[in-house]
C-alpha cells in the first residue's frame, strides 16, 4: 500500500479539547461536530483537518500543514520556527509520507531544537540528522517507526480501530 498523509503530533493532553491543539500550532479551522476513523484520515481522499486526542499524545493530521515544514538541512521555516517555539513546552514531531513519489520526511523539536531531520525525495536522502536513525529499513517502515516510538501507539492498532477518535476540521465548518 503507498501512503499519502503529514502532520503534526504533539506529546500533550489537550483535555480532550481538540480546539486548544489547533490554537497551539495557529491553525484556522472550523470543527465540523464529525469524528471519523483514525484509518478515515490517513486515506488518499481524506483533505479536512482531522485531530485526536489519546492519553498524552495529540494526533493531527493534515497533509498540506506538513509541507510549510523544511525537510532540507539548516533551514527553517516560519511554520518550523513556531514548532521551535512550542517545543519549549510541548514536544512535537512534523511529518509526510508520500509513498507514491518514494518522498517522506520527519523534523522532531524538543527543548527548543530541532533534534531529528530526516527527508527522503523520490529515493533519494536529503537529510539525516539528530536522533533519527533508519537502521537499514526502507524510509516508509523507518517513519512509521519512529512515529510509533513517539506515540507510544501501534499504527497497525490505530488503523484496526473501529472507533471514531478523530474529530474533523475544514475550512468553512457547516
Amino acid at each position: 500500500m503507498s501512503w499519502k498523509f503529514g502532520g503534526i503530533y504533539l506529546k500533550h493532553d489537550f483535555g480532550c479539547d481538540p480546539v486548544l491543539a489547533l490554537n497551539r500550532l495557529d491553525i484556522n479551522k472550523r470543527f465540523t461536530y464529525e469524528r471519523v476513523r483514525f484509518s478515515d484520515t490517513v486515506a488518499h481522499f481524506f483533505e479536512p483537518t482531522a485531530i485526536g486526542i489519546i492519553g498524552d499524545v495529540t494526533l493531527v493530521h493534515n497533509r498540506p500543514l506538513a509541507y510549510d515544514h523544511s525537510y532540507n538541512a539548516d533551514t527553517y521555516t516560519n511554520a518550523d520556527h513556531r514548532l521551535l517555539v512550542l517545543s519549549r513546552e510541548i514536544e512535537c514531531v512534523v511529518f509526510y509520507l508520500d509513498g507514491s513519489t518514494d518522498s517522506y520526511g520527519l523534523a522532531h523539536f524538543r527543548d527548543g531544537r530541532r533534534v531529528g531531520h530526516f527527508s527522503q525525495l523520490g529515493g533519494e536522502v536529503v537529510v539525516q540528522e539528530g536522533d533519527f536513525d533508519r537502521k537499514d529499513s526502507t524510509a516508509e517502515a523507518a517513519m512509521f517507526d519512529r512515529l510509533e516510538q513517539f506515540t507510544g501507539i501501534s499504527f497497525n492498532q490505530l488503523m484496526l480501530d473501529e472507533k471514531p477518535i478523530m474529530y474533523v476540521f475544514t475550512e468553512t465548518g457547516f
